[in-house]
């Protein structure tokens, strides 16, 4: 899990509560101009997006036969943004866009010379990948004595420095060598998904790297104290998401979450430019940023989804993962809750942490009402719902906040099938006894710095008494191998075939490490008692 960055040596002059606010920014690299993509938007509105250099004009759609021409007939290019040079949020680009039918055929239309994926309302195969940005935050570059309150992107700037000693480097530093997300982002295009579905945190590259800790080509090379490949700008966006991604971003459409790592202090204001899926304001200057969003839903003909903003939740400090006994015997074990409220490190108090239960509580009976529309739902957050982790050597529940407003109304999930979430850097599939919950799916292992659990692998949880005392029917947890899954409809219909797919890692071959199913309606199965008829998971 990511707490806040806690101070790095940079040298920035700070004036205000960021740093050198005139400093201009140059395009790092050559990237492939126009960069297309599309995202879905509230009630499943398709949306393409081109990203274009300051001062160039929007590209056009161009459809390329009558039944595009026909379905494109009311579609018009509009300009949904445009950034400046200036630091510390500088994006010398544009973003286009264009509102699209919900069924598009493959090769039928060209944004600014590019064609567009292909759109439909009826998708049977999906990619659920999160967590993918290359994880380097400084909390010393090895040449800093003394910190001043100052932040950039959520890093405390340096007022003191020294020559660098290797002894004084703190922070996580992940090699480039480490990070394999441009190959997981390809191998996941191999799989044709007709929806791709990312659950946040795109953005890990909050400052320069340290030396000898194999990342920094990211720095700036003539002032290591400006942005090179890092922080909530352009070239930020670009080394971190949208140059690797390049490949998954050409055969689907996506659904984007907002990550911690795009809260308004982190990498906020280019999630809120580049991806979310909402109007901007007509004031929109590169300094926007809200901290909150509602759910919405991306209904399609035989599921939807449900979209829960909770990028400004705070953990509860439990990021040290120790081995957890094995579970066996007839004493299964149970998962204890961690409160917040008994957390010193919080940085809100009693009443604060009360409001964001509050607020949560009324996202989901909104959630509740919206899913009354589909038989089959599901739940996507970034947040762990209903993880579970080992801590001190106990189990543990994740995520306190959400299930504190879910515990008041557990009706509001009744009709979600499973929940698909990440920010731990590991993967997770957790089935319970009469599904009782929704399938617990935590896919947060798509590139960034892997976290490890205890134990792992197959069955290791079940057994478990988990939130709200359901029992874990059927597990598999794996810490340190990267990948993806896949989601796809049931040949035999009644419900989805989930796979737990690693790739990027370290040259191993990619394969399936675990499969399983998940029902398409889970309240009736749930009401009726269920049998916990889920498909036995395997293991490789």
């Amino acid at each position: 899990m990511v707490l806040a960055g806690m101070g790095l040596a940079l040298g920035f002059l700070c004036t205000g509560t960021v740093a050198v606010a005139q400093e201009h920014m140059a395009i790092v690299g050559e990237p492939p101009f126009p960069i297309v993509y599309v995202v879905y938007g509230p009630g499943g509105v398709p949306l393409a997006r081109a990203v274009v250099p300051q001062g160039e004009p929007c590209p056009a759609l161009a459809p390329r036969g009558d039944v595009a021409a026909q379905l494109l007939c009311n579609a018009s290019v509009t300009l949904r943004a445009e950034g400046t040079d200036v630091m510390p949020y500088a994006f010398p680009v544009r973003v286009c866009e264009a509102r699209l039918p919900r069924d598009l055929p493959a090769n039928s239309t060209t944004f600014g010379g590019r064609l567009l994926p292909a759109v439909t309302s009826n998708p049977s195969n999906y990619v659920l990948i999160g967590d993918t940005g290359m994880r380097v935050k400084p909390k010393n570059l090895g040449t800093c004595t003394k910190f001043s309150d100052k932040k950039l992107y959520g890093i405390k700037q340096c007022a003191e420095t020294v020559p660098f000693d290797p002894t004084m480097v703190r922070g996580s530093y992940q090699a480039t060598a480490e990070w394999p997300l441009e190959s997981i982002m390809d191998r996941a295009a191999e799989e044709s998904p007709e929806v791709v579905v990312h659950i946040g945190d795109y953005l890990y590259r909050e400052g320069p790297c340290a030396q000898g800790k194999g990342c920094e080509h990211m720095n700036n090379v003539s002032n290591i104290s400006m942005p090179g490949e890092w922080g909530d700008n352009w070239n930020g966006w670009y080394a971190d998401f949208f140059e690797p991604s390049l490949a998954l971003l050409e055969v689907a459409p996506w659904i984007v979450l907002r990550g911690n790592h795009e809260s308004c202090y982190r990498g906020g204001h280019g999630f809120f430019m580049f991806l979310d899926p909402r109007p901007l304001p007509v004031n929109w200057t590169a300094e926007y940023c809200v901290e909150r969003t509602d759910i919405y839903e991306v209904p399609f003909e035989n599921e939807q989804f449900l979209v829960v903003d909770d990028n400004f939740v705070q953990d509860v400090d439990i990021d040290e993962f120790l081995r957890c006994p094995q579970i066996d015997g007839s004493a299964r074990g149970k998962a204890v809750a961690v409160s917040r409220y008994d957390d010193p490190d919080q940085r809100k108090d009693r009443a604060g942490i009360q409001e964001e239960i509050g607020y949560f509580a009324a996202q989901f009976r909104a959630l509740e009402a919206a899913s009354q529309s589909h038989a089959t739902n599901f739940y996507l957050g970034h947040h762990p719902l209903l993880a579970v982790v080992c801590y001190q050597e106990q189990y543990a529940n994740v995520d306190w906040t959400l299930q504190q407003a879910l515990a008041a109304n557990p009706a509001a999930f009744d009709r979600v099938s499973a929940a698909v979430t990440g920010h731990v850097h590991f993967f997770q599939g957790l089935i319970f006894e009469n599904h009782a919950l929704p399938v617990s799916l935590v896919v947060g292992n798509g590139g960034t710095m892997l976290d490890s659990i205890e134990p792992s692998g197959h069955a290791a949880l079940d057994g478990l008494g988990a939130f709200n005392g359901a029992k874990v029917q059927s597990s598999f947890s794996a810490g340190g191998v990267f990948g993806f899954s896949t989601l796809r409809r049931s040949v035999a219909g009644g419900g989805f075939d989930l796979r737990s797919i690693q790739a990027g890692n370290n040259g191993a071959e990619p394969s399936e490490v675990w499969a399983t199913s998940i029902p398409a309606v889970r309240s009736a199965r749930r009401l009726q008692g269920g049998s916990g008829t889920a498909k036995p998971a395997t293991f490789v």
